[in-house]
């Protein structure tokens, strides 16, 4: 398991678990994330938002949540559509899609010619 990915969605559960007890759950745990971990860029509200975002919407599957990059996961947070977004992660786990493959199929509309 890529502990990146684990500790993104469970970042993720975190701040959404917190989001009606903390004033800005987003902020503090950027502000704790960025001094616990070392890495300012990484743990950005922007990033902190998106862990929400993938926990929100990607129940953890153990063994499947490997074989997505989290550039990937980004990607796919960024289509609107529940469907479309599901299909296209689907879709990458079928032919284990690299980032750049992933890309082409949102951008050629798979979703919407199938």
């Amino acid at each position: 398991m890529n502990n990146k990915i684990l500790l993104f969605w469970k970042i993720g559960k975190r701040v959404y678990e917190e989001q009606n007890t903390c004033d800005n759950p987003i902020q503090k745990y950027s502000d704790y994330c960025s001094y616990y971990f070392g890495n300012s860029v990484l743990f950005t509200r922007e990033n902190i938002h998106l862990m929400k975002r993938f926990y929100m919407n990607f129940p953890i599957y153990y063994k499947e949540m490997n074989k997505v990059s989290w550039d990937q996961y980004r990607l796919l947070l960024m289509i609107k559509n529940k469907k479309e977004r599901l299909f296209y992660y689907a879709l990458s786990l079928f032919f284990s899609a690299d980032y750049r493959e992933l890309s082409d199929f949102i951008d050629n509309q798979y979703f919407i010619r199938i």
